[in-house]
């Protein structure tokens, strides 16, 4: 009876210690999941991924959080077409839609988080009314579940755009780029999304935005193409009025954010560029860059939420 009671006892002992292991490593694994994805969450350099001094970027804990790369690998079975499968509305949650009233119309375009859930990038032309700036109260930052239903309506706060604050910008197309302040944060977003600067190489991307008719089509779509390298006299060249890309972008709203498939990280925003010729003119798809003012600007706004956050600690 007593080496059946020892018996028991080691087993116990060795179910128990295995137990321990395997909470153990759950531990280390959410611990790294969740450090690469704050990791991914701030503005970057170099298309590379980095720390950020903003507020944290993930809402919901460890386990359920899921990076780009296992989006990207999940979204082949997951979904059909252009639409966005479970994993990747979780994914790209921080990817909505600024929608304007001007003088009775809707304008809209799409728009992303960057560095905290109240700062959003998108483009200008959005915010200019016969080059007069909309006035911020009369636009709305809006984001839809994988149902279409609407989540969050909140008021955009404050806009600063390229167009109008830097001299001689206005209607230039590699300075179609806008911050804007949201009035509060967003509470479904769970990441923000990382931006970079675009090193002028060729590349896999995918574009994720919001159709233009979006009381018709209130679901995110998403698409996949190349963005082509430019070259003079066999140099890439990095700094253009923009970079072509060949994305099935037909609906898609401007301000869509392009995405490197290698990395997660964005490395523009989806325009139109128009080309007029001597009889026609025509659109050709167009990834806007990342400008000095936009990452000046970007920074500027993270750290007044930083010191904003810092004060309200007190």
């Amino acid at each position: 009876m007593r080496r059946r009671s020892m018996t028991t006892t080691s087993a116990h002992s060795a179910s128990r210690h295995g137990f321990l292991l395997v909470c153990a490593f759950a531990l280390i694994a959410g611990f790294a999941i969740a450090n690469r994805a704050d990791a991914s969450s701030g503005l970057c350099q170099n298309g590379q991924h980095c720390s950020s001094a903003s507020a944290p970027a993930v809402r919901s804990s460890a386990p359920r959080l899921l990076d780009f790369a296992a989006a990207r690998q999940l979204s082949g079975t997951a979904a059909r077409g252009d639409e966005l499968s479970s994993q990747e509305y979780y994914s790209f949650s921080g990817v909505g839609a600024v929608v304007c009233t001007v003088n009775g119309h809707q304008r809209m375009s799409t728009a992303f988080l960057v560095g905290a859930f109240d700062i959003g990038v998108t483009v200008a032309h959005t915010f200019e009314d016969d080059g007069a700036q909309v006035a911020p109260e009369n636009c709305i930052y809006s984001t839809t579940d994988s149902l279409g239903q609407i989540r969050e309506r909140i008021p955009v706060a404050y806009i600063r755009s390229q167009w109008n604050s830097e001299a001689g910008a206005d209607g230039q197309l590699s300075k179609d780029v806008a911050v804007i302040r949201l009035r509060e944060p967003s509470h479904y977003a769970q990441r923000t999304m990382p931006m970079g600067k675009f090193s002028g190489t060729a590349a896999s991307v995918l574009m994720i935005g919001f159709r233009s008719d979006m009381e018709s089509d209130p679901l995110k779509a998403k698409s996949r193409g190349r963005v082509y390298e430019r070259k003079a006299n066999g140099v890439a060249l990095s700094r253009l009025e923009g970079f072509t890309h060949d994305i099935d972008a037909h609906g898609i709203a401007a301000g869509a954010p392009v995405i490197d498939e290698a990395t997660g990280v964005i490395i523009g925003i989806h325009t139109l560029a128009t080309q007029r010729g001597t009889n026609t003119s025509t659109t050709r798809n167009t990834m806007i860059t990342m400008s000095e003012w936009l990452e000046q600007t970007l920074h500027a706004e993270i750290q007044s939420e930083d010191e904003k956050g810092a004060n309200s600690s007190f």
